[in-house]
């Protein structure tokens, strides 16, 4: 991410599958040179020298292994959440074996709205947290003041969870469960990955006059290989005064153009009405939104990918003085999100932008360890309030959640230690906090195999339900 001047054009692209697994292997033995590389491509000016070959070798594998496996994790996604649907809606495995008997099973419905993913099934919770002020247990959270007893932290969980879901879960969901104004679903188009690979819902907390609108980003899916080797590459794009930001999650907000900002993300832009552009659709529908309801404030959310997105998707606000929106804007609050750019972003967030961004953080969850920060061919960083959460009951602000980069040795003992501990816990937490946490069978799969790396399993959805509605956060920022 290092470069001598940079200007607008300035790129590095990972392209992982240009480059074989001997090619990998001959950059960590004899450290050829990275300008040279099939798998990375950088422009003119970018300056790799001095880079450690290592963290590149290791993005290389992990979006080559990625890649590998992506079309069988996919058919083993699919099958696993329609068996699952298929025993959730006909009552159990006995329940599923009377249906049978009887010839009245009940086949589950992709689109439907009490067809559930995997992460719906590792947490099916769907109603509010109404048990504990947020000031207790969030004192340093400056919460918009017009939106009555309303829990922003528990809420904004909530979305991002939901946001995994299918449009009628989440109409369902906003509307049934939460009590509020369902706006839409946006299924939008990465031209990139040439698919609708981008999903976002906004809803508000009345249908008129409303206090509060929440835009929700879907994040990282657990059987979508290409998410997840979004996550972890290291290619980025210089936007001029926003710094290098992650060119991943530029496109799937939108970007046009992977090594030109400017000529990627134009003011305007007119999209094909069955290929809808994140930013552009989300932009307008909340230009509207704040029109008809004029003393509302924004919130954007996300966990994982969808974090990621959110942390983004002010700045280019921002960037395109979208004035009349970011005057509406609260901030972002983000669960388990990636680093979305380098140093300068950062600056630009907090200094121009200067709206409120609180980043929750579960244990060793690996996703907000990536992209890794290591000079000075990653120089990725985080940025706003960090809120750790050592666990289901306490929590801390923090500059930086331990082990920054995941793959220190020195936490080997105390990233297992804390998965077996969650593991046993979770057995016993429905009986001591009641039966809103009691666990699913799905989750204690999950965190089974959160033994053989933990990292994935702390980046649960549930657990950081369970940190927002459990621990209290002390008012302390910690070093």
């Amino acid at each position: 991410m290092a470069s001598k001047r940079p200007t607008t054009g300035d790129y590095m692209i990972f392209r992982p599958k240009n480059v074989g697994l001997l090619q990998i292997l001959g950059l960590l033995i004899f450290k050829r040179s990275l300008a040279r590389q099939k798998g990375i491509e950088i422009s003119g000016s970018t300056d790799l020298k001095g880079t450690d070959p290592w963290v590149v070798a290791l993005t290389l594998l992990i979006q080559k292994v990625l890649s590998a496996i992506s079309t069988p994790l996919a058919w083993v996604g699919r099958i696993a959440e329609y068996i699952l649907n298929l025993v959730a809606l006909n009552g159990g495995i006995l329940g599923l074996i009377w249906h049978i008997i009887t010839v009245s099973v009940v086949f589950p419905k992709p689109d439907a709205a009490n067809y559930r993913s995997f992460i719906g099934h590792i947490d099916g919770r769907l109603e509010l947290y109404k048990s504990n002020s947020l000031i207790q247990y969030f004192p340093l959270m400056d919460t918009p003041t017009n939106i009555g007893d309303i829990n922003i932290l528990d809420l904004t969980m909530m979305a991002a969870k939901v946001a995994y879901e299918n449009a009628a879960y989440v109409q369902n969901a906003v509307t049934n469960h939460w009590k509020m104004h369902f706006v839409g679903f946006f299924n939008c188009w990465n031209k990139f990955l040439e698919q609708n690979a981008t999903q976002a819902y906004i809803f508000c907390n009345k249908a008129e006059d409303a206090d509060l609108i929440v835009l929700a980003f879907r994040g990282t899916e657990p059987f979508n290989a290409q998410d997840w080797s979004t996550d972890v590459d290291l290619s980025w794009l210089f936007t001029g005064k926003m710094g290098n930001v992650h060119l991943g999650f530029l496109k799937a907000l939108g970007l046009q153009d992977e090594k030109n900002f400017l000529k990627g993300f134009p003011k305007d832009y007119n999209s094909a009405p069955d290929k809808p552009v994140a930013y552009y659709a989300l932009r307008e529908q909340l230009r509207s939104l704040i029109q008809q309801h004029k003393n509302a404030k924004i919130v954007v959310t996300g966990h994982s990918l969808g974090g990621a997105l959110a942390a983004i998707f002010p700045a280019l606000l921002s960037f395109h003085n979208e004035n009349d929106i970011l005057s509406s804007m609260y901030g972002a609050l983000t669960y388990g999100q990636p680093r979305v750019g380098d140093a300068l972003f950062g600056t630009y967030i907090e200094t121009i932008v200067r709206l409120k961004h609180y980043r929750m953080v579960y244990r060793y969850d690996i996703v907000p360890r990536v992209p890794f920060d290591l000079p000075p061919v990653a120089l990725f960083k985080h940025f706003g309030t960090c809120i750790y959460y050592n666990g289901w009951y306490n929590g801390q602000v923090v500059t930086e959640a331990p082990n920054a980069n995941y793959f220190d040795p020195m936490y080997v003992i105390p990233v297992y230690w804390s998965a077996w501990s969650d593991l046993f816990k979770a057995l016993f937490l429905g009986a001591t906090q009641g039966r809103d946490f009691k666990e699913s069978f799905t989750s204690i799969i999950y965190r089974l195999f959160g033994l053989i790396i933990p990292g994935v399993a702390f980046h649960s959805p549930r657990d950081y339900v369970n940190g927002g509605r459990l621990a209290k956060i002390a008012d302390k920022i910690m070093v």
